[in-house]
């Protein structure tokens, strides 16, 4: 019942912050919930804790879905390395991802964690990536070190500005298209 609890208070504050992004209180959080703000202070004890337990939540939920797409039967090898370079869970298709930018400023801390955790684990990736060098469906010559850099800066970048949300594409499409992108670039 207690992680119960703590998840619906992970997964309302994402809702809150989608609407007051950083600006959100406990109060809101609260009373989005109908709870009281002591409920909240039991399992968590600050703002920043929510917020640093959010970006475990959130890439936890990224690794669990690209175990799945690693072990999910009747991928092309093509397939399934576009799937896992732009792996996101279902449920998280609520989460603005466009302004947990703001976390660089305010806490500097999570955002440096969320950082190490968009930039490591990408061993499966970089794997599948050499199975289709080696099989001759990518260039012999492409550097994924490279790659993972282009990649890895991409994806910072739609966190640390409010492009996506001025131009009004939301993050998984953005994701989706820098991966076909990246990957067309490579193909022979």
């Amino acid at each position: 019942m207690q992680d119960d609890q703590k998840l619906d208070i992970l997964r309302s504050t994402i809702t809150v912050f989608n609407k007051k992004g950083l600006k959100l209180t406990m109060d809101d959080i609260a009373e989005y919930m109908g709870i009281s703000k002591k409920t909240i202070y039991k399992y968590f004890n600050s703002k920043e804790e929510i917020f640093n337990k959010i970006v475990d939540y959130i890439f936890d939920g990224i690794k669990k879905r690209e175990q799945e797409i690693l072990s999910e039967e009747g991928l092309s090898l093509e397939q399934r390395t576009r799937k896992l370079l732009a792996a996101f869970p279902e449920s998280y298709t609520e989460i603005d991802f466009t302004k947990l930018g703001g976390l660089k400023d305010k806490y500097p801390k999570i955002y440096r964690k969320m950082k190490r955790r968009l930039e490591s684990g990408w061993e499966p990736t970089l794997e599948l990536l050499e199975q289709g060098k080696a099989q001759g469906l990518y260039r012999k010559d492409a550097d994924f070190r490279i790659f993972k850099i282009m990649m890895d800066a991409s994806v910072a970048r739609f966190f640390e500005t409010d492009t996506l949300r001025k131009s009004g594409i939301p993050y998984i499409d953005a994701l989706n298209q820098v991966v076909d992108i990246l990957l067309s670039g490579i193909r022979i």
